[in-house]
């Protein structure tokens, strides 16, 4: 009896094991992408990069995303969610070795450029499977656990990464790590990935239609501005505070990832009670409010300590604050006259809005500390922009049940 038999046969969705396999891809790539910044001062130094390099490269976490989701995700909506996902995983585990390969700056910086890139190839099929198998009212449910669980494991690989630098002899032997977990991962989903054709809400069609009404969506729009603000001091602090604590000798970069791994453990339990906070109000814009009142406070006091463990306990805040992002990943199915179809565009917008302003983090906090002459001020300046995300709590309209 295969495995999705049996668990039908026991009363049990099958769509948790093709929802959970996504997410461990998630979490993997997750890893691979944020611990960069604390990877940054090894790889600077062994490639002699200049802190603009170092901006420029931390940027294209988020400016490929940014440039590239909407189109990627409107080209790929049309195809299967498993074929999406096996393509995604085979080009990013190849381009994971191409970052330990890198002889210079610019190979370094196409690799990640393609890494980014191709992980937007699967894009679409996260929110395709969960509509295909999962109820409307478990939509929050499960994109709280999903957000859960990667903030879980990626905030691992953060934290335990200057150890893994030490046991692995390197960041080169690190992404080829990566690139072997993912290729391991990409067989996994052969065999677990399935689709849910029976259940699926709608007819789909050769294209999502209606991508301009999205585009013109004004709550989409709100939404997107408001989280740029978080993800500009989040893009800023990601990639040059490593740099800024360790060169003013308060921390090693030990302590540096331990401090930045626990915003990730934080980022869990932070997204596991803005879930529940959701769920049980039936309303989306209290933990938006929330989140963009007290990140600017957090974000200042890490920028301002000089103490390891206040330092610590600002990074576990910080990520306990972020309780708002289940809720960005639940509005769009929400959203009166978005159809089932355009949701996966319709995040991608939101996506590609946030993450500009997140790729502009670094760029704009290295070319600040050249104009006040201090990284240190460059973060402060940047980190009261999170208001704009309690701004934008003000101003979008309440999707959740209770509204309705």
């Amino acid at each position: 009896m295969g495995l999705k038999a049996l668990l039908v046969r026991k009363g049990l969705n099958y769509g948790w094991v093709v929802i959970g396999t996504l997410m461990i891809i998630d979490a993997m790539v997750m890893g691979a992408t944020f611990t960069l910044g604390i990877m940054m001062p090894v790889i600077g130094k062994d490639l002699g990069m200049d802190l603009r390099q170092v901006g420029w490269l931390g940027a294209m976490n988020w400016e490929v995303t940014a440039i590239l989701t909407i189109p990627l995700a409107f080209r790929f909506a049309r195809f299967s969610p498993k074929k999406t996902v096996i393509a995604s995983c085979a080009c990013q585990a190849a381009f994971l070795v191409a970052h330990g390969a890198s002889s210079n700056y610019w190979f370094l910086l196409a690799s990640r450029i393609g890494f980014m890139a191709a992980g937007l190839i699967r894009f679409p099929a996260n929110p395709m499977l969960v509509q295909q198998w999962f109820p409307k009212n478990r939509f929050t449910l499960v994109n709280t656990v999903s957000t859960v669980f990667s903030g879980i494991a990626g905030g691992m690989v953060v934290f335990f990464m200057g150890d893994l630098l030490r046991a692995l002899n390197g960041w080169r032997n690190i992404f080829f790590a990566f690139g072997a977990l993912q290729t391991v991962l990409l067989l996994a989903w052969v065999w677990l990935g399935r689709e849910n054709r029976a259940q699926e809400p709608h007819k789909r069609a050769e294209t999502p239609q209606g991508v301009g009404i999205i585009l013109g969506n004004r709550m989409l729009w709100l939404l997107g501005i408001g989280v740029t603000g978080d993800m500009i001091a989040f893009g800023a602090m990601e990639t040059l505070w490593p740099k800024f604590a360790t060169s003013t000798g308060f921390l090693t970069l030990d302590k540096a990832a331990y401090c930045e791994g626990l915003s990730y453990f934080g980022f869990t339990v932070g997204s596991l009670l803005g879930g529940m906070l959701s769920m049980r109000m039936g309303r989306r814009k209290p933990p938006i409010w929330i989140s963009g009142l007290l990140l600017p406070f957090v974000t200042v006091g890490i920028v301002l300590s000089r103490s390891f463990t206040a330092t610590a306990i600002f990074w576990a805040f910080w990520g306990i604050s972020e309780l708002y992002f289940p809720i960005i990943s639940t509005i769009p199915y929400e959203l009166p006259g978005i159809r089932p179809e355009q949701v996966p565009v319709a995040q991608a917008f939101v996506v590609s809005v946030f993450t500009a302003g997140a790729g502009l983090g670094p760029i704009a906090g290295s070319y600040l500390a050249g104009v006040f002459g201090s990284l240190q001020t460059a973060l402060l300046v940047i980190c009261c922009l999170p208001l704009l995300l309690f701004i934008a709590g003000l101003l979008i309209k309440e999707t959740g049940p209770a509204a309705r």
